[in-house]
């Protein structure tokens, strides 16, 4: 669940395995993470967002730009907003170990928080 940090940053703990895979969207160049929040965001907006994946407990800085927006909750998918994770060094250690930690994982037809 995201929650406001200090200074305007947002932090984002995804606690297990099918949390990560409702979160994630690989259909997005480079991938983004889905942020459940009530914190109104824009399409196009920079944001900045502490990660913390299943089985660490690690911050992992991110960067990125909204896009994807759930307004409200409905249909079991929860309010917030999607983030492209980015192209530098800390955005690509985030899609990578996303990407390894959801291996077999990615073509599943289960659903999402985005689709």
């Amino acid at each position: 669940m995201a929650m406001p940090g200090r200074g305007g940053i947002l932090t984002c703990h995804i606690e297990d395995m099918e949390t990560l895979y409702a979160s994630y969207l690989s259909f997005v160049t480079n991938g983004a993470l889905f942020v459940p929040s009530d914190k109104t965001q824009k399409l196009g907006d920079e944001v900045f967002i502490a990660v913390t994946l299943p089985n660490s407990s690690e911050r992992l800085p991110m960067n990125g730009k909204v896009v994807w927006i759930n307004s409200k909750s409905q249909s079991g998918r929860p309010a917030g907003f999607a983030v492209q994770i980015g192209t530098d060094v800390a955005g690509l250690r985030i899609k990578n170990e996303v990407e390894r930690l959801l291996v077999g994982k990615l073509d599943s037809l289960q659903s999402t928080y985005t689709m």
